[in-house]
């Protein structure tokens, strides 16, 4: 009976030996290394770093020997999956064929150090450059510490995450509660009202007033310190 077992033994050893990269697996890599090459050449590496990884290859590529790949390009935008030519050897013929990767990206930026409030002015030692995951082909992160200085913050922003251009404004020149004078201009004619801010803003932009004198809500948009000018009627 014991025989048997060391039998039955040795063999499932040879069965669950090592497994070895095929020719396709080498193949696949050479691939995902030129098309790396390719989006590093176009973005500075101190800035942006990135990790490919096969989305999808068609079989007759993955046949082809690694040392028979001669190009991989990008085509188009790096995206979260981007597309890219790749020119390989199939036997006297060069071929051409598409191919699609996930491209996860990383951008050197800004970040806060903590928790930071909406109406919060940014000083240069609340934001420290770090690596963060970004989405390609989305709205542009601030990038350098500088242009966050002195701004105010338009939303609430969480340690580490990116802050965007939407999201800061020049300091507010109209607080939420305080008095503002709404002008109303038409035909020469140029009324003002003492109003209250009912939102925060800074120059050019739009916040909603309340009127106790008139008992109406307007849209205002900002001209200066505590003056704003009448958009509409709610």
């Amino acid at each position: 009976m014991i025989p048997i077992l060391l039998i039955i033994f040795s063999c499932t050893s040879v069965v669950a030996g090592p497994a070895y990269p095929t020719a396709s697996d080498e193949t696949r890599q050479v691939i995902i290394e030129k098309a790396q090459e390719s989006i590093e050449s176009l973005f500075d590496p101190e800035e942006y770093r990135f990790t490919l990884s096969a989305r999808w290859m068609p079989g007759s590529l993955l046949n082809a020997q690694p040392k028979h790949v001669r190009s991989v390009k990008l085509q188009g935008s790096v995206e979260k999956y981007t597309n890219f030519e790749v020119l390989y050897l199939d036997g006297k013929t060069i071929e051409q064929v598409e191919i699609q990767l996930k491209v996860e990206t990383e951008q050197k930026l800004p970040v806060p150090n903590q928790r930071m409030m909406s109406g919060q002015t940014i000083e240069p030692g609340d934001v420290t450059l770090r690596w963060v995951p970004v989405r390609m082909g989305r709205e542009e992160p601030v990038r350098k510490i500088e242009d966050l200085a002195g701004k105010t913050l338009r939303r609430t922003v969480n340690p580490g995450q990116p802050i965007f251009q939407s999201e800061i404004s020049t300091p507010f020149l109209v607080e939420a509660g305080e008095d503002v004078d709404l002008l109303f201009t038409e035909f020469g004619i140029q009324i003002i009202l003492t109003c209250e801010a009912r939102q925060s803003g800074s120059i050019d932009e739009e916040i909603q007033i309340y009127c106790k004198e008139t008992r109406n809500k307007y849209l205002g948009k900002i001209k200066g310190p505590g003056e704003a000018l009448w958009q509409k009627t709610h």
